[in-house]
């Protein structure tokens, strides 16, 4: 993070310089549950035919841009009475993950099994 000027805090020692932003909520967390989201989707699609992976790839690029933005977009913290409700960072790329899975895997089923049938 500090290497790519998203450090508001840093600190420094004799032999280091280092962050005190909480940036792995807020970078690391969204990258790590999208990616072992993809790794959980990447076996399936070595059985596709490449016009289906293509137009899945397709699915995989809009999903991670719309997922980057609401990311982006939703607050770090909210301070609400009710707590439980509240959209955050953290709440939108978890669901943006777990969504993910199923959604791929039904549109591989889906389009394998409309291919198969034409």
């Amino acid at each position: 993070q500090l290497s790519f000027g998203l450090c508001n805090q840093t600190y420094t020692t004799e032999t280091y310089q280092g962050c005190l932003d909480k940036g792995a909520n807020t970078i690391g967390k969204p990258i790590l549950l999208l990616t072992l989201a993809f790794l959980v989707v990447t076996p399936f699609l070595f059985f596709v035919r490449d016009e289906i992976f293509k137009k899945w790839l397709w699915f995989a690029l809009a999903w991670f841009i719309v997922s980057g933005v609401l990311i982006a977009l939703a607050p770090q913290y909210v301070y609400s009475f009710l707590p439980l409700y509240a959209i955050t960072k953290a709440t939108v790329t978890y669901w943006s993950s777990v969504l993910f899975v199923p959604l791929s895997l039904g549109l591989l089923l889906w389009l394998s099994r409309k291919r198969a049938t034409a």
